[in-house]
């Protein structure tokens, strides 16, 4: 993604981004939340669009903050994450019923631990002591979401296949959104045009029959993990920015 893109996704042009960066400055707060550091450099800036979930779990913004944090180049740690992409996605085509039973559980225990993990974090920040955040608060709420999916197993595929569902239409939005920009930019659009339509299809299936269609939507997540994990790879990315 360009700088020019990157821009109009977040909400920032050339012109207004100084103000935007000079506006944070003074609080710690307000610079977690709009992805700017003291000193000015930019971090990863949060979407304003609904889809702030998706860009949380995504490889775009972790790959920088994890090599931020370590010191880790970030190819390697690309190459780490299309590695584990291509691990999850043959598992969800190759043996998709044994997936789709363990599900609940893996969704509430990632759940507990990156509420664990976020809960940790606030308290050490002292995040509690503002309101213009509400990290503490909703790092408990997840934990407690993520331990009811485990424990009510069978309830949990369905309410996972709806949240699954809205998801979906989210990504087909950010999708969609890219396409835009992209024949606007007179680029090539067509991965994004077709993933945006494969979403919505999908999303729209499991929100209609949320028990029925969790089977095919995991055959399709995991050969869409296995595309992103090629695309992942930083070679390939720098020969389809260079064509």
């Amino acid at each position: 993604m360009n700088d020019e893109e990157e821009f109009a996704y977040t909400g920032y042009t050339d012109d207004n981004r100084e103000s935007a960066i000079t506006a944070a400055a003074g609080d710690d707060e307000e610079l977690a939340y709009t992805g700017y550091a003291e000193n000015g450099e930019e971090h990863i800036p949060p979407p304003v669009y609904g889809d702030f979930i998706i860009e949380e779990f995504s490889s775009e913004v972790n790959v920088p903050r994890i090599a931020r944090k370590t010191g880790i180049s970030q190819e390697i740690i690309s190459y780490v994450f299309a590695a584990l992409y291509l691990i999850v996605g043959v598992l969800c085509v190759s043996i998709t019923r044994q997936v789709q039973g363990i599900i609940p559980y893996i969704v509430g225990g990632v759940m507990v631990l990156v509420g664990l993990i976020r809960f940790i974090t606030a308290i050490v920040r002292k995040e509690y002591r503002t309101v213009k955040t509400n990290q503490t608060a909703s790092s408990l709420i997840f934990v407690a979401l993520g331990i009811m999916i485990i424990i009510e197993s069978e309830w949990a595929i369905s309410f996972i296949s709806i949240v699954w569902g809205i998801l979906g239409l989210m990504e087909a939005a950010r999708a969609f959104n890219h396409a835009f920009s992209k024949i606007a930019a007179s680029e090539r659009c067509i991965y994004h045009i077709i993933k945006g339509i494969v979403e919505v299809v999908l999303a729209f299936m499991l929100l209609y029959e949320p028990d029925h269609h969790l089977e095919t939507h995991i055959i399709v997540f995991g050969v869409q993990l296995i595309i992103d994990a090629v695309y992942m790879i930083p070679w390939v990315k720098r020969r389809f920015s260079l064509e």
